[in-house]
């Protein structure tokens, strides 16, 4: 039976807002993808208007990276001033501040850009595509054993991605490259970000998403990524029938071993 854990507070001295950032639950012992869906929007439901971030697979990598990427280019916050002192209560309660810096360097203008004028830096093998597809069919088979779960103080969907930054490597899709899929993707389509992972981004349908316009959205999606016909047809045919849709955000799917 899938198991959603409230985790309580392990210093008092931590606010509710960084705790919740750091971790306010998990799912753990999961039976289905389905489980994680419903638990997502129960929690989501109940939490209101904070925002529910699932890190969903190889979490530790996924951090180790976001941490990274968010030292980078105009997203580096210095929370050496908002520090009371050296306790470790003090540098966590700066995690909200954190993500409102980084939500405002996302939305500048001069760091935004449009869908349209991304590069297309992914070349994935035949490989990799039908890893991804694998990853699609069967999204139980890559998560974690135990999922993470943040509440987040954002003003919209897209920006709880700002919660956990990432796309560290140079070949992968930076933050802003990756922002700029995750609300193309809402804005164009309902289809609402969920979380991440190490590789991965995560999206489920809204009632926004319009089934007639699943053709232009694998046009562009397969124009982006470069993916071959098989993989442009079988994502098509996925979202006929599901909910979801997962997508890649780094230089290969090597990683996955689905056998």
């Amino acid at each position: 039976m899938t198991i959603l854990d409230i985790k309580e507070k392990e210093n008092s001295l931590i606010t509710d807002d960084a705790h919740e950032l750091i971790c306010y639950a998990t799912i753990s012992e999961i039976n289905s993808w389905n489980d994680v869906v419903n638990l997502y929007s129960e929690i989501k439901h109940k939490h209101l208007p904070k925002k529910v971030l699932l890190l969903l697979e190889d979490i530790g990598q996924c951090e180790y990276t976001s941490m990274h990427a968010s030292m980078g280019d105009g997203l580096y916050f210095d929370t050496t001033e908002f520090v009371e002192d050296d306790s470790a209560a003090s540098w966590e309660n700066t995690r909200p501040l954190e993500l409102q810096y980084h939500i405002k360097q996302l939305l500048k203008p001069e760091n935004y850009i449009d869908f349209n004028n991304l590069p297309k830096k992914l070349n994935y093998s035949d490989e990799d595509q039908a890893t991804l597809l694998q990853i699609n069919a069967e999204p139980d088979k890559i998560l974690d054993a135990v999922i993470q779960v943040k509440l987040v103080n954002s003003p919209t969907e897209t920006q709880k991605f700002a919660a956990c930054l990432n796309g560290y490597f140079s070949c992968d899709l930076n933050p802003f490259e990756s922002f700029s899929l995750i609300e193309h993707l809402d804005q164009n389509y309902g289809l609402e970000y969920v979380g991440l992972g190490a590789s991965l981004l995560f999206f489920m349908k809204t009632p926004k998403f319009d089934a007639n316009k699943t053709p232009q959205l694998l046009n562009e999606l397969s124009n982006f990524y470069q993916f071959n016909q098989t993989t442009h047809h079988q994502l098509e045919q996925h979202l006929s029938h599901h909910e979801y849709l997962i997508l890649p955000y780094v230089e290969s799917l090597e990683v996955f071993d689905l056998d």
